[in-house]
């Protein structure tokens, strides 16, 4: 019995301890590109909650929700992730005044919708007989009552957050050995590193506009 429980324990200490290193990777991958506009976890984290900016979504949820356990869970996680993105990424387009917001509004709707399919055709062909259901925790705000500045504002804070969510599950499932079907690794590899460019690209815009 009590071996029975030491192998149960170890086994979840492992499990845990593996969630984190891959966890630790993705903040290192992040940290270590050359880009001037490196993140800044707790800057960022700070000066939304200094500024009322920080939606309930990302709090209750602890800002950052990459936790997954297998190749199932990344997929159908991500699908609700990228469902989310496309839907303020429309909002934005609607209103915001600025020709490059509607340009990335566009790239976000274009290339998550796209692989939103790719996605979902892998869950149907893969795991035809397991549930896709999610219990997803929304990471932005309602935009649709902002215009203009506050619309822009107010996306790049929210977006740059769950741009890190992406890149951090997609690291996790890199890492962690979890894809089962080796194509999955290279549509991760693009998500991390498309959206941590993206990430840069907000935080400039952020520090240049507002």
């Amino acid at each position: 019995m009590k071996k029975t429980t030491l192998v149960i324990l170890g086994a979840s200490v492992a499990a845990v301890l593996l969630i984190l290193i891959g966890m630790m990777g993705t903040i290192i991958y992040l940290l270590s590109n050359n880009n001037n506009a490196q993140p800044n976890f707790q800057n960022m984290s700070g000066g939304m909650m200094e500024s009322g900016l920080m939606n309930s979504g990302m709090m209750d949820s602890g800002m950052m929700q990459a936790t997954i356990e297998n190749e199932h869970d990344f997929l159908v996680h991500m699908i609700a992730h990228h469902e989310e993105a496309v839907a303020s990424a429309t909002v934005l387009k609607a209103n915001t005044d600025r020709p490059e917001m509607k340009q990335f509004a566009d790239t976000i709707i274009t290339t998550q919708t796209a692989e939103i399919e790719q996605m979902k055709n892998w869950l149907n062909s893969w795991y035809p007989d397991l549930d896709h259901q999610v219990d997803y925790q929304p990471m932005m705000r309602d935009m649709t009552s902002l215009k203009g500045d506050a619309v822009d504002q107010a996306f790049l804070q929210d977006m740059i957050f769950h741009h890190m969510d992406a890149v951090m599950m997609s690291q996790q499932l890199i890492t962690s050995g979890y894809a089962d079907h080796q194509e999955l690794i290279p549509f991760a590899q693009t998500i991390r590193d498309t959206q941590r460019d993206e990430i840069h690209m907000m935080r400039n815009w952020l520090a240049e506009w507002f």
